[in-house]
């Protein structure tokens, strides 16, 4: 569950002990209602400046392979003269390595200037390109051209879109009884650290489109929301009632936020006006019992929570105007954070629960029927799911270390992060 500090925190949490460093490193998927193996691409260097053509090839292998859709094939496994095809193909030494497709470029830079000439080859369609791109640009953008031709792959191949133009935010450890707030790149790139005061600052929290990120902090001794900019800058205190102000989340539309507030005695789900007033109290169980963790469903019209007003902490819905509550977890005595798949065909929730082991475990239920399906397992104890805008992947804690990226399936699992990291939520994409 995302409040995890105050009952230690509320239910208790995962730790890490260190700072921060950064790191990066066969699915079914459903076309039109039909399944398929995933679609064999490769992606080889490209040719020109060797440096970019190695990084561009990297960043768009790693950004396929996540994606849900496509099995890369092993660079180590092509037949083709990559030099002398250039950004062309010889279709049939393709086909011998098993590629259905293959994405080819030229890179060229010139001082600080670089230009990345993409093409996408079907091998059914022969040796004519099916897509191509052009990007300009300075050397720093490479990354950023990277994945936005890994996006136009996506959507030209699969019919949507990709979630490589998209970041992740997340609390560390960064000294003795302090946590700070950094985003970086989805794929672990480009670490920017947003909060520096000596505190505990947790459960970071992205507004709809991407620009703030509401959080908790400690630094005048209760835990208070506050609300940064997602590129930096002075946070500004939203919340700062008597006791927990925690667990933020953003209604679709921006307009509104759910949290957790304990003033008037046990942890209530509240909805706030993004300013920090008090719009309407959701929850009102009577004794000890806590209520937490909001999280909102796609279309603003439910919340997804947690409670133990039936004796171990469960995932529960409510209506987002308030009613009556349905439980919806009933196997497991230990099941947290919720986090609503923002694109699946069904409505599907995904959360943290703990097995008959006691280890912690990534978990996804489909809130119509009640199946479930678990994401992780004997890789360690995986916590605080959160979703790619599209609902294709996950990010993950672990402790295998630092955070991973799993397919919506958990077949295809890449670590994006290492060392302290928790409770990561992904962000939304950006054009």
């Amino acid at each position: 569950m995302r409040i995890c500090v105050c009952i230690c925190l509320l239910w208790g949490a995962a730790g890490a002990d260190e700072p921060p460093k950064a790191n990066r490193g066969p699915v079914e998927i459903e076309i039109s209602g039909a399944k398929r193996d995933l679609y064999k691409i490769a992606v080889p260097r490209l040719v020109g400046d060797s440096a970019t053509g190695n990084l561009v090839a990297e960043v768009v292998s790693f950004d396929l392979t996540v994606s849900g859709w496509f099995k890369v094939l092993d660079p180590r496994s092509f037949l083709a003269h990559l030099d002398q095809e250039g950004t062309g193909i010889v279709v049939q030494d393709w086909r011998n390595v098993g590629a259905e497709g293959v994405s080819k470029g030229r890179a060229t830079v010139l001082g600080d200037s670089v230009a990345l000439d993409f093409k996408l080859y079907e091998l059914a369609r022969g040796e004519r390109a099916v897509l191509e791109k052009v990007y300009q640009g300075s050397k720093s953008q490479v990354r950023s051209f990277a994945h936005q031709w890994a996006n136009e792959v996506v959507r030209h191949l699969a019919g949507e879109e990709g979630f490589f133009n998209s970041r992740i935010a997340f609390a560390s450890v960064t000294g003795p009884g302090r946590k700070d707030l950094f985003v970086m790149d989805f794929d672990g790139a480009n670490l920017q650290r947003l909060t520096n005061n000596g505190s505990q600052n947790i459960l970071p929290a992205w507004s709809p489109d991407g620009s703030k990120i509401a959080f908790t902090s400690f630094i005048r001794g209760n835990p208070d929301l506050y609300m940064v900019s997602s590129a930096g800058g002075r946070p500004k205190r939203i919340s700062d009632r008597a006791g927990v102000n925690m667990g933020a989340a953003w209604s679709p539309d921006g307009a509104k936020i759910a949290a957790t507030l304990s003033q008037d005695g046990a942890p209530q789900i509240y909805l706030l006006g993004t300013e920090g007033s008090i719009v309407k109290k959701l929850t009102d169980t009577s004794g000890p019992f806590i209520n937490s963790s909001p999280a909102w469903s796609p279309d603003g019209s439910q919340l997804a929570f947690v409670s133990n007003r039936h004796g171990s902490p469960q995932i529960w819905t409510l209506p987002s105007g308030g009613g009556n509550a349905t439980k919806l977890t009933r196997l497991g005595n230990y099941n947290q954070e919720p986090a609503w798949c923002p694109r699946c065909a069904q409505p599907t929730i995904a959360f943290t629960g703990r097995d008959e082991q006691a280890h912690f475990d990534c978990f996804l239920i489909r809130v119509g029927s009640g199946e479930l399906i678990r994401l992780t397992e004997a890789q360690g104890q995986n916590q605080h799911p959160s979703w790619a805008p599209n609902g294709r992947a996950l990010v993950v804690a672990s402790s295998r270390g630092g955070l991973w990226i799993t397919t919506a399936d958990g077949k295809t699992q890449k670590q994006i992060y290492k060392g302290s990291a928790d409770t990561p939520t992904w962000g939304p994409a950006t054009r």
